[in-house]
């Protein structure tokens, strides 16, 4: 079957949870046989067009680069470029169906001359993430504009999922939300499928001790870790408060913040007012290469988010290395981790409730049947393989229609 994978942004050329497990299903639905085409817009001036790659043909469309003034305008792009190449695309060899993750993108396709079926992935809502963004002050001076772009992006979203053969969401949580946001008449297309994650990659490590070596961090010190992009709801200032707490009994903790975000200097800042500077690396945006080490190396995983989780691949790639996973009770999150018990999930947000966590995990490092249960858990449920043998089946079905 011809299938047309239309994202915002892939994996390497953009690193997000969302970004890696499109590159994973590409690879997945590309090793059941199928042949895959995929489009995204560019994200730099030297990308090439056209890319023949192991399991898929990749076709970037111009997009104003990431950190250029127009960046923003991307939008506009997509729904003035991507018609043309889709068309064009289209006429070479028709599609048997189109599965696309973003609504803008989605447009389009509607836009252009394809008419086979399309699945849409709502991963979020583009308003709500826009309108939380927007809160905290990501977009500065611009606040009042995207305020009123606010309602443009709402119809658009509406159109892309109200066109759609199918819809998959990652969770009942995000079901939940859509339905919330866009009317329960969209109830009888929706799909749970959640995220997947290669396993193979991330795996535990052999011997923590060597993989802390490799990234320098003291075989000694009892390690936290998050990997979380540094905005409004991803929750790192409640983390920082619980760090401070735990520091009062653990002196020598170490919490490693991987990611990037508008929020960096103010957490920064937090860091410093806090005296936290000798328990607290922000590691920025850290390599792919790199990033199972880091996963490998830390005693526990926390996800402090305060808002709107849709799913949080990065809870599974935690699993997968089977090192445990201590959570709020926000969005999707419940959804994953209760299986494994009450203890991965914290009972409130607030720095205590984080704290009292941590301390008790940390009080557990040593547990290997634990870091085994993690790891066999994951296989299970969201290794590459299982979910895309799901996503597969629901392809070859729209197809049909």
């Amino acid at each position: 079957m011809r299938i047309l994978f239309i994202a915002d942004a892939l994996w390497p050329d953009h690193t997000s949870g969302i970004s890696k497990s499109i590159s994973n299903e590409i690879s997945g639905i590309a090793n059941l046989g199928n042949s895959i085409v995929v489009v995204t817009r560019s994200l730099r001036h030297d990308a090439p067009f056209f890319e023949r790659l192991p399991n898929c043909t990749l076709y970037r469309y111009a997009s104003p680069p990431i950190g250029s003034r127009l960046y923003r305008s991307y939008p506009v792009f997509s729904l003035g470029l991507l018609p043309r190449l889709l068309s064009r695309l289209n006429m070479v060899t028709p599609f048997d169906v189109v599965y696309v993750h973003n609504p803008f993108q989605a447009v389009g396709l509607q836009m252009s001359n394809v008419r086979s079926p399309y699945v849409f992935a709502y991963h979020a809502s583009a308003c709500s993430e826009v309108r939380l963004d927007a809160e905290r002050g990501k977009y500065g001076s611009a606040t009042m504009a995207v305020g009123v772009a606010l309602s443009t992006m709402r119809k658009l979203e509406s159109r892309a999922l109200s066109r759609a053969n199918a819809i998959i969401v990652h969770s009942r949580f995000m079901r939940k939300d859509l339905l919330s946001n866009y009317g329960p008449d969209l109830d009888s297309k929706v799909n749970v499928l959640p995220l997947c994650v290669d396993v193979d990659r991330y795996h535990p490590a052999l011997d923590m001790a060597v993989t802390r070596r490799i990234l320098g961090i003291p075989i000694d010190r009892p390690t936290i870790l998050t990997v979380r992009r540094l905005v409004a709801r991803t929750g790192i200032e409640n983390l920082l408060s619980a760090v401070a707490l735990v520091r009062q009994q653990i002196p020598n903790v170490l919490l490693l913040v991987a990611g990037s975000g508008y929020l960096r200097q103010q957490l920064s800042d937090y860091i410093s007012g806090r005296g936290l500077d000798g328990n607290v690396i922000l590691l920025g945006h850290v390599p792919e290469l790199d990033l199972p080490l880091y996963y490998q190396s830390a005693d526990v995983f926390i996800l402090p988010t305060v808002a709107y989780e849709g799913f949080g691949l990065s809870t599974i790639e935690a699993l997968a290395s089977g090192t445990p996973v201590l959570a709020t009770r926000v969005g999707a999150t419940p959804e994953l981790l209760e299986p494994l018990g009450a203890d991965f999930l914290l009972p409130g947000q607030g720095a205590e409730h984080m704290a009292a966590g941590i301390l008790r995990w940390l009080g557990r490092k040593g547990e290997v049947s634990v870091r085994e249960k993690c790891r066999a858990y994951c296989v299970d449920h969201f290794a590459v393989d299982t979910v895309c043998s799901a996503l597969n089946g629901l392809l070859h079905e729209i197809a049909a229609t």
